[in-house]
């Protein structure tokens, strides 16, 4: 298929009608910290699909049309507690059970104008064309202040001199910490080099960001520190710290003027006040244009959202603001793909940073080609791109990282070497031992047999695995295990909320449960995975190898995976059970699988 301008602008078209419905949530609780009030929700199903809880909801508006009635903006989202934080929240509470719509922040309306506009589009389209084999500078050997620096991060570092690169990262092969020392020494040895970072939310940004400052204290270039600029206002203003100097004066303060205003929008029918609201607006917008511009002028450095670059755009491609060399990606496996190639076409080069092998971006389109389209990201295009795959990872146990390597990677991914003689880190992540033997790395326990749908959680559930894993817990909390080392992950809500009620005792009441697109970029010693029913045809698409992928690559001492016949029939999650039954086969005394005693009920 040929991109054409054409084809993304019917995909966005039809994406912004279905994003701007908003999303229905259930209300779990509601509490105020400081300023903010933060809600738990549960997704609702509307007309058979639902809304996952994660930063993509950033900046959208909440509001609650039951008594008491209100709204706010969402600020902060934490997928694995499936918690949102809102700020300027006018009205009451919502009570428990309310149902609360998220409208989210309208960045598919600047992208397809931007792509209506034929240099814009032409420019984007162009990248496509770019070239991974010829530098714009010759790589140069990297001093003894990027030593910590392993040898594929060492050779990622180089990937921005040329026109189009990736940088793929796996779980736990220090991909923020390699962006960090990359953009560092962009800004050291370019003088003049400008730099736009982006990133899909305002978590991913601020990672990277703060990485890079990092950086430039580490290799002594404090003054450089200075010349880098975070714009935008909905992003945590904690994480900034004691470090003043990467928010720009007054941008921030005028931002949240203008997020104040859109969220006070009165009614079109009281057309006196909606007419002094939209001027009051406008010239707030206008101000805040010239403040981004100003920062864009003046700045080597600028790190936004991918939305707010779609707000910005005719500001950082002004006149008056010197031409950027590089655009820096991160996450790039989350931006959707007219939105990284627009983008990508501000710089002269562009380097992508991710993993494709995790999440993909979340489309609300109900049509087969919009989704395919707007669900595909730089990472299935970029073919000519110059691209190093960051092969050393130090989260996992070397047994599970075996099986996610072989199953997800082309048996690419290992244990860093470092990593490998750190007696501390191999202590993290030494096995339990019940009744005197060792647990091994993957456990695979077949009972789980077959799912139902429950009426009552309105969802798939399987009782059986959810007995397996009550008692997993209990055993392991017998045998040394804190309930903080354990973090329970299944890809169904309905099963979620099962495990919900059966650990709601005291001293279990804690354990961490979350569905699988909650629990991207966490991790825990002790990682048990309940897929409930693999062999639905979502578990069998290619997004769901991405999230049997997440799924097992949060474990750095134990994967435990409950399975039925059934579940076997999915190919990522029949050939990670037969690597790791092949391993123990291997290991002699270690060939026993490990079962818990289930009560007989």
């Amino acid at each position: 298929m040929k991109l054409t301008a054409e084809l993304m602008v019917r995909a966005l078209e039809q994406e912004r009608t279905a994003a701007l419905r908003g999303s229905a949530f259930k209300v779990l609780s509601a509490s105020r910290i400081e300023k903010l009030v933060v809600l738990e929700l549960e997704p609702q199903r509307e007309a058979g699909k639902s809304t996952a809880i994660d930063e993509s909801l950033e900046g959208s508006k909440a509001v609650w049309f039951d008594e008491p009635s209100g709204r706010g903006e969402v600020i902060i989202v934490n997928p694995e507690k499936g918690e949102i934080s809102l700020r300027f929240v006018q009205g009451n509470l919502p009570e428990r059970g309310a149902t609360v719509r998220l409208f989210p922040h309208d960045f598919i309306t600047p992208l397809l104008e931007l792509w209506r506009v034929q240099p814009f589009s032409d420019r984007a389209l162009r990248v496509l064309g770019r070239s991974g084999t010829e530098p714009i500078k010759s790589p140069k050997p990297l001093g003894p202040e990027f030593s910590l620096l392993r040898q594929r991060q060492r050779e990622a570092i180089d990937v921005p001199f040329y026109p189009l690169g990736t940088i793929i990262g796996p779980p736990g092969t220090g991909k923020t910490f390699t962006v960090g020392a990359l953009g560092a020494n962009l800004l050291r040895r370019l003088s003049n080099s400008r730099i736009i970072l982006t990133g899909p939310t305002n978590v991913a940004v601020d990672t990277a960001m703060l990485s890079i400052d990092d950086w430039l204290r580490r290799v002594g270039r404090d003054d450089l520190r200075y010349t880098m600029k975070r714009i935008g206002s909905r992003f945590d203003s904690k994480k900034y710290t004691g470090r003043d100097h990467l928010l720009p004066s007054g941008l921030y303060e005028a931002s949240v003027q203008v997020s104040l205003l859109e969220l006070d929008e009165p009614s079109k029918t009281d057309v006196a006040r909606y007419a002094k609201w939209k001027e009051m607006l406008d010239a707030a917008r206008a101000k805040l244009k010239a403040d981004v511009e100003d920062v864009a002028r003046s700045s080597r450095l600028v790190a936004l959202t991918t939305s707010s670059i779609f707000h910005y755009f005719s500001s950082l491609k002004s006149e008056g603001v010197p031409s950027w060399h590089f655009v820096l990606a991160d996450e790039a496996s989350q931006i959707t793909l007219p939105a990284a190639l627009m983008a990508a076409g501000l710089g002269k080069n562009c380097t992508f940073i991710g993993d494709p092998n995790q999440l993909a971006p979340i489309v609300q389109s109900d049509d087969v080609h919009v989704e395919k389209l707007l669900g595909s990201t730089a990472f299935d295009v970029a073919k000519a791109a110059r691209s190093v795959f960051l092969n050393e990872q130090s989260r996992m146990a070397a047994g599970i990282c075996d099986v996610v390597s072989h199953t997800f990677y082309r048996d690419e991914l290992r244990v860093c070497s470092i990593a490998r003689q750190d007696q501390e880190w191999k202590r993290a992540r030494s096995p339990w031992y019940v009744d005197g033997k060792e647990v091994p790395r993957i456990v695979v326990d077949d009972r789980a047999g077959e799912s139902t749908w429950s009426t009552k959680y309105n969802g798939m559930i399987r009782f059986k695995s959810a007995e397996i894993i009550e008692a997993t817990v209990n055993e392991l909390l017998g045998s040394y295990a804190e309930i903080d080392d354990m973090l329970v992950l299944t890809p169904f809500r309905a099963q979620r909320a099962l495990l919900k009620q059966i650990f709601r005792r005291d001293h279990t009441k804690r354990l961490r449960i979350s569905t699988v697109h909650r629990s991207q970029g966490s991790e825990s010693k002790i990682v048990l995975f309940d897929p409930v029913n693999a062999g639905t045809p979502f578990l069998n698409s290619d997004n769901g190898r991405r999230l049997i992928n997440v799924a097992a690559s949060r474990a750095q001492a134990h994967l435990i995976v409950t399975v039925g016949e059934r579940d076997l029939l999915n190919p990522w999650l029949a050939t990670l059970v037969q690597r790791s039954r092949a391993m123990r086969a291997n290991r002699g005394s270690y060939a026993a699988d490990f079962q818990v005693h289930l009560k007989v009920r």
